[in-house]
C-alpha cells in the first residue's frame, strides 16, 4: 500500500475521480435535416436569408433537434427578421410536444459568422441552446462545410466545430424497415424483437 493511500485510509479521503469536461454536440435527427432543407429551399431559390427554429431537448452540453419550425418572417439578401408573434406560435408549437426550441438556424449570403446583428437578435439563450449560421444562403445542405456553430454556455456563446454536430440517420440497425422501433415491450414487461 502506498503512503499516500494509507494516509487517505487514515483520514478518511477517497480520492476525486478524474472528469473530463463533456464536449457540447448538436445531434440532428435525419428528418430535421430534411425539414431545414424543405424550409429554407424559398429563401435559397430568392437568395435571401432564411431562418428555421431546432425544436427537441437539451441538457445544456448536448442539444437533440427532432424537427424545425420555419417562423413567419420577413428576409432580404442580409438580413431576417421574427416578430413576437411568430416567436410565440414556434414557442408554443414546442410546448404543445413537450419539446423546447434548443437553437436557431439561418444562413448568411457568403461567410458564416456570428454577426453584431446576430448576437443582438439572438433573444433565446440558455445553456444547450445552439445557433448555426450556413454560409451560400444554405445551399450547401445537407453539409454544413463552412457553417459557423455556436453554444450558449457560461454566459457567452462557445464556438463548435463541424464535427461536434452529428446526423442521426431515421433507419438503423434500432428500426425495421416499416421504421418502428425493433423491440416492443410485451404484456409481461419483457422486450420482444418485431423485425
Amino acid at each position: 500500500m502506498s503512503f499516500l493511500r494509507a494516509l487517505q485510509r487514515f483520514i478518511g479521503a477517497t480520492p476525486a475521480p478524474l472528469i473530463h469536461p463533456k464536449q457540447p454536440k448538436v445531434l440532428l435527427m435525419q428528418c430535421c435535416l430534411d425539414a431545414i432543407r424543405v424550409a429554407l429551399d424559398p429563401e435559397m431559390r430568392a437568395g435571401h436569408e432564411g431562418i428555421v427554429y431546432l425544436l427537441g431537448r437539451t441538457d445544456g452540453d448536448t442539444a437533440l433537434a427532432v424537427t424545425a419550425f420555419k417562423p413567419d418572417a420577413l428576409t432580404s439578401r442580409g438580413s431576417f427578421s421574427v416578430d413576437a408573434r411568430a416567436m410565440a406560435a414556434c414557442v408554443g408549437a414546442a410546448g404543445r410536444y413537450e419539446l423546447q426550441v434548443v437553437g436557431q438556424l439561418h444562413s448568411h449570403p457568403a461567410e458564416a459568422y456570428h454577426s453584431d446583428g446576430d448576437v443582438e437578435g439572438a433573444r433565446i439563450r440558455y445553456p444547450g441552446y445552439v445557433s448555426i449560421v450556413l454560409p451560400n444562403y444554405g445551399r450547401l445542405l445537407p453539409s454544413f462545410h463552412g457553417a459557423a456553430i455556436y453554444i450558449w454556455s457560461a454566459h457567452r456563446w462557445n464556438e463548435l466545430s463541424t464535427t461536434d454536430i452529428i446526423i442521426i440517420p431515421s433507419s438503423g440497425p434500432w428500426t425495421s424497415k416499416a421504421g418502428t422501433t425493433r423491440a416492443t415491450i410485451a404484456s409481461s414487461g419483457t422486450p420482444t424483437r418485431t423485425a
